[in-house]
């Protein structure tokens, strides 16, 4: 995963689109840029923050999280910034901001030494009206208007915003909604996508989901109509066929589609001979 995310997750990002998730946080800067892609190759295993931005006066790193901060995240999150303030190419500091469905917005100080403390703010989620965000943007598209980028971003974090619920529910409702969007930029688009990603890559483990959101970001956007159209219409094992039989039209083989979504090769090939592939 940390390959793809190096290699996808918010390509083509503008600054203009980045900007509009620093308003959602309430931070102001007239410049950023992402930058998360470099740092990943220091460790990816135990380095991953969610995503860096570099910022007028600062470097800030953004998490999400669903849970309920505690001393092992900030011992964590604490790393996050230690790493990157050494790895930094500028003279800015590096600060820590959790994007949070668990909580209300608040500071955290987490004391790790008699002398030191570790601050950093979450910013709850759980003031989001996803059931206004989802509204507006499916009137849009019932009117044939295209949806702005700050309803695209906020529609993407609606999931994030259902405090004890099935996040992977409204994931696949939002899924649904993005399978019908036209005429969005590639930066509206993947950051939107790469917030879905990140999402969907901490706190769900529906394969075939992850797989689609995955292929929507490497631009195979007929995938994600495909999941649409035969996930709710005509049932999930329809639309798992349909999923198979066009990424083995797409060129992919059998042994590969059976390892990437983890459904038996015998099922795949079966597919393959019921589709004269």
């Amino acid at each position: 995963m940390a390959e793809f995310q190096e290699d996808m997750i918010f390509k083509n990002v503008s600054d203009e689109d980045a900007s509009i998730l620093l308003e959602i946080l309430g931070i102001e800067s007239e410049k950023v840029k992402v930058w998360t892609k470099e740092l990943r190759h220091i460790d990816p295993t135990n380095y991953r923050p969610d995503l860096i931005l570099q910022l007028d006066n600062e470097n800030l790193i953004v998490e999400f999280q669903s849970t309920l901060v505690d001393d092992k995240f900030s011992r964590r999150a604490h790393s996050y910034v230690a790493i990157t303030d050494q790895h930094k190419k500028n003279d800015k500091e590096v600060n820590l901001a959790v994007l949070s469905t668990a909580e209300d917005s608040k500071i955290v100080e987490y004391k790790y030494n008699k002398l030191n403390s570790f601050r950093y703010v979450v910013v709850g989620l759980n003031d989001l009206n996803s059931g206004e965000i989802i509204n507006t943007v499916e009137n849009k598209l019932k009117y044939k208007e295209t949806p702005t980028s700050k309803e695209i971003i906020l529609l993407s974090l609606v999931p994030l915003s259902k405090k004890d619920s099935n996040i992977a529910d409204y994931i696949d409702k939002v899924v649904k909604i993005m399978s019908k969007l036209k005429n969005l930029t590639i930066s509206q688009l993947n950051l939107a996508l790469g917030i879905m990603w990140l999402t969907t890559d901490k706190f769900v483990d529906d394969v075939l989901l992850r797989n689609i959101i995955c292929d929507m970001l490497g631009d195979r956007m007929s995938l994600m109509h495909e999941y649409g159209e035969n996930k709710y219409e005509q049932g999930f094992e329809q639309g798992e066929e349909m999923l198979i039989a066009k990424l083995l039209k797409a060129g992919d083989d059998p042994e590969s589609i059976a390892q990437k979504s983890e459904i038996p090769l015998d099922k795949v090939l079966e597919i393959k001979e019921k589709h004269n592939l």
